[in-house]
């Protein structure tokens, strides 16, 4: 390469000269090239890219700083509340907390960190306690709900005693609450319902919990399933001269149909009835399976079962947070948007923490439903009641197909059933040998069987009976015997508060000495 010329044959650019004003500089130490760097504009995909770059952080920087911003400004409202002295035999104030599983949703606990999340740090603020009730499948917040009031009515009427938070035997202690002092905490404190799901729940196990007739004895709700089951005749011995196509088709439609007059269970009445508009209970279908022979009956004698009370007893307020929960890929495009708009959710929970700890039920306005006669139990159904509606609407559509699951797992389990259950008799009563693939996993025994079909007909019932209660298709429960009983948190204007003193004191305490100075 010639002096002066590249290998390309043109010749080099000049070098960019210092500028007079930077030359100083360069006798400093700063290197040549740094002074004489032209800075330019990136090119058009790198704007692109930056630009994007740029706008999704500062929209998610800004989201959170509101989130930060509108949680400390209601938290400041509050604070005062625990500042205020508690007598050494008080209590805080206590809420409960229910959380359902959400319908699609294999976490449970979604609903209890959206608790946690946006409404528990104004509780905490306020020095509120709280109780958080999940129910981890579909209807066991309900069923958890349902024998909590039985046992409660049971110790109403003097059946079971009371119970203690030290143990059944243990001495009683000066500073324990009494039964009526757990029931004034229970009622000075409130309710929340997270999402429509926990308020469906909840209005079910209100009503099988007060509203229907229950033995003084608790009942065994499993117990009562394994008597049923027992009853069948699926482990029994078929005709040696039937068919094996006769036997399993004879067994296929014992847990689908009423082979039998003496067993149909709750989930099998359930899949019957679903096509008709009207949905039945599971509480009169499980307490009716109760055998002659059982402990439950011979109780019965001399302690006559409870009728529901015309007007169930007061309770505590009801406080409802909407919280749809974003589930499945057509609601991808949602989700995208509202993780830059966490700042409404936020505001949703603190405006329902504001009114659980400002509330109470003095100032508490009544559950707002229709007229007597005219409640249906379908959606829409008026008032309080659709409270939470438009969540059903993101409900993925395999939760429509929980019962046409439920029935194909059920027929493919018997069909297994049969077919290991006769291996098995066959190869202990020495009829054959085992084959290979028997040797390597012998086929279980008839004990193992029966307790691998009742927990699997157990988990059908309840994830039966939990889709009739969330299914779109049904509405929320609801009994005249609860009006007058059941009151709602009004929601809180932006000047009700309870401001922190102790600020205003260190701000009289700084003043005081100036004023003095100047005087």
């Amino acid at each position: 390469m010639q002096d002066g010329v590249t290998s390309s044959g043109t010749p080099p650019k000049p070098e960019r000269a210092v500028p007079a004003a930077l030359r100083p500089l360069l006798w400093m130490g700063f290197p040549q090239s740094l002074l004489t760097w032209k800075p330019r504009l990136p090119s058009r995909n790198w704007s692109i890219f930056w630009a994007s770059a740029a706008t999704v952080t500062f929209l998610y920087y800004e989201d959170r700083r509101q989130c930060r911003k509108i949680l400390q400004e209601y938290k400041d409202r509050v604070r005062g509340l625990a500042e205020e002295p508690l007598a050494p035999g008080d209590f805080p104030r206590k809420v409960t907390v229910y959380t359902a599983k959400y319908p699609g949703d294999d976490d449970y606990e979604v609903g209890a960190m959206y608790f946690r999340r946006y409404v528990k740090p104004i509780l905490v603020a306020a020095a509120v306690d709280y109780e958080i009730v999940s129910g981890t499948r579909y209807g066991g917040l309900a069923r958890e709900l349902r024998d909590r009031i039985h046992e409660r009515r049971r110790n109403l009427a003097g059946v079971l005693p009371w119970p203690s938070p030290i143990g059944p035997n243990a001495p009683v202690m000066p500073f324990l609450p009494t039964p009526a002092e757990q029931l004034q905490r229970e009622l000075d404190g409130a309710v929340v319902l997270i999402g429509r799901p926990a308020l469906k729940e909840w209005a079910w196990g209100m009503k099988q919990g007060w509203n229907t007739e229950i033995p003084a004895e608790p009942v065994d709700h499993e117990e009562l399933l394994a008597a049923s089951l027992s009853e069948d005749d699926v482990f029994q011995e078929q005709p040696e001269d039937s068919s094996p196509n006769a036997s399993s088709e004879a067994h296929d439609e014992t847990p689908l149909a009423s082979s039998t007059n003496k067993f149909m269970l709750p989930s099998q009445i359930g899949l019957q009835s679903m096509s008709r508009p009207g949905m039945p209970s599971f509480a009169g279908a499980s307490a009716s399976h109760t055998s002659p022979a059982s402990p439950e009956s011979n109780s019965a004698a001399t302690h006559p079962n409870l009728i529901p009370p015309s007007t169930i007893p007061a309770q505590p307020p009801l406080c409802f947070v909407d919280f749809t929960n974003l589930v499945g890929w057509r609601n991808i495009p949602r989700r995208i948007a509202h993780f830059f708009n966490h700042r409404q959710d936020v505001r949703r929970g603190a405006e329902a923490g504001i009114s659980i700890v400002l509330g109470n039920k003095s100032d508490a306005k009544e559950f707002d439903v229709g007229p007597a006669g005219s409640i249906q139990d379908q959606p829409p159904q008026g008032g309080n009641l659709d409270w939470g509606l438009a969540e059903e609407d993101v409900y993925p559509p395999r939760f429509d197909k929980t019962p046409a699951r439920i029935s194909k797992e059920r027929e493919d389990f018997y069909k297994t059933l049969q077919t290991e259950l006769q291996a098995s008799r066959e190869i202990a009563r020495g009829q054959r040998e085992p084959t290979k693939a028997e040797k390597r996993e012998m086929p279980r025994g008839e004990i193992e069987l029966r307790d691998d079909r009742f927990k699997n007909e157990r988990d059908w019932h309840n994830l039966l009976m939990g889709w009739q209660i969330l299914t779109p298709a049904s509405g929320v429960a609801w009994d005249e015997a609860w009006r007058g009983s059941l009151r709602v948190l009004r929601s809180r204007e932006p000047n009700e508060s309870v401001p922190s003193q102790l600020n205003e004191k260190v701000l009289v305490e700084e003043v005081a000495p100036a004023q003095k100075a100047d005087a």
